[in-house]
């Protein structure tokens, strides 16, 4: 992640915008990422957790999903604005490490920020160490071919889909596919072997 293309904390406002809730909908991201049998997940680059919560109110009380940012601007903003009794447990992340045990996740997602890594290989190698085998990483970014939306990051930051496709693959994950669904995004789903 480079300073030049990472997000602005001062804009994170921005986050809590409910359109982004139909760009990117947060059962499409449950409904991919969770096939029933896991209860601890991560949001890698929560930033306000706006989203991150939505996702909780689907996924239930019984889960746990580690809302992480790397700024603590965000985390302070989270604890202050989830609910008390919420399944999201901010944390504040080190760059390109997690804070988690090898195989004990159950999934994984990262929303607008693959184009912020530079390289993204060795968050990619966290995220596989991280996930339990069989389970899912899915990735939303900024389409970079998609001239229609001026929101977002510089399209000269943005990552075209079959280079993350080629990306993800090259790191070891397993089952790469594209996934419909999203509006000015592209959904990448992987599994760990």
């Amino acid at each position: 992640m480079t300073d030049s293309k990472k997000f602005n904390p001062a804009k994170r406002k921005k986050l809590n915008n409910p359109v982004r809730l139909d760009w990117i909908p947060p059962a499409l991201i449950w409904n991919v990422i969770n096939p029933g049998t896991g209860s601890t997940f991560v949001d890698i680059g929560a930033g306000t957790g706006y989203i991150t919560q939505h996702i909780a109110n689907l996924a239930g009380p019984a889960i746990t999903i580690h809302a992480l940012d790397i700024e603590p601007l965000m985390i302070d903003e989270m604890a202050q604005t989830l609910p008390a009794d919420t399944c999201v447990k901010p944390q504040r992340m080190q760059r390109d490490s997690l804070p988690f045990a090898d195989n004990s996740i159950d999934g994984i997602w990262l929303i607008t920020l693959f184009h912020e890594l530079e390289p993204p290989e060795p968050l990619l190698a966290e995220i596989r160490r991280v996930l339990r085998p069989d389970c899912r990483m899915l990735i939303v970014d900024w389409e970079k071919e998609m001239k229609a939306c001026e929101q977002g990051p510089p399209f000269e930051h943005r990552i075209s889909t079959d280079t993350a496709l080629q990306t993800v693959t090259s790191a070891g994950f397993d089952d790469v596919h594209q996934i419909p669904g999203f509006h000015f995004h592209y959904g990448i789903l992987a599994k760990k072997a």
